[in-house]
């Protein structure tokens, strides 16, 4: 499913096999157990920043909710675009009103950075609107208060239509692609999994 998880120990499964430890970065606590064969390594230089020698300012990013489209530009020049899914419904995602769900409009910037967040609760309660998703891959936070970022998706493949709770679901590939190519940049190495994250004033964001 191409999540993504930091791993904090090896320990002997079930079967007799290694498996990996997962430690979440909500909690310490939060811990998983994978089979050492069901996840691949993922190498620092597949964190390295693109497109080094355009200046930041020249890269923007543009987002069409109507037309499910996210556009990456440098200076005037279109160099990505992808099928995106945001936020349901009419009503955009506030601090007053986190029952909302559609994608806030308007001017923003990337402010914060994870190759993998855990999104939503610790566990899913069954209350409406409850979820619990571990290792979201790829999450580029442009409002941070209310967690609205650009990351991948594995729940759904439904791209092309809204599907999300506020945030712009991309497919897995293309979050890397626009993790990667967004300042601020993120560069190895890192202290432990509650530090895995960049923050800074980043590439500039216009939704409509």
């Amino acid at each position: 499913y191409e999540t993504t998880h930091w791993i904090t120990g090896i320990k002997p499964g079930p079967d007799g096999t290694p498996w990996y430890e997962l430690t979440s970065e909500l909690s310490k606590t939060l811990v998983y157990y994978v089979r050492r064969d069901h996840l691949r390594l993922v190498h620092d230089f597949e964190y390295l920043p693109t497109s080094i020698q355009v200046p930041p300012e020249k890269k923007r990013i543009h987002v069409s909710i109507e037309d499910q489209i996210m556009s990456a530009y440098e200076d005037n020049t279109l160099v990505y675009r992808t099928e995106i899914s945001s936020g349901l419904g009419y009503l955009e995602v506030d601090l007053n009103y986190p029952h909302y769900t559609a994608t806030p409009k308007g001017y923003f910037n990337v402010i914060s950075k994870y190759p993998s967040k855990h999104m939503g609760g610790v566990i899913a309660t069954g209350a409406p609107g409850s979820y619990t998703l571990p290792g979201v891959p790829w999450a580029s936070f442009f409002i941070y208060d209310t967690g609205v970022a650009f990351h991948g998706t594995y729940w759904h493949n439904n791209f092309g239509n809204q599907m999300s709770h506020g945030c712009i679901n991309m497919r897995n590939a293309d979050a890397k692609w626009l993790f990667r190519w967004t300042s601020p940049p993120y560069d190895p190495p890192y202290r432990d999994h509650c530090d895995w994250h960049k923050i800074g004033y980043g590439t500039r964001i216009f939704i409509e």
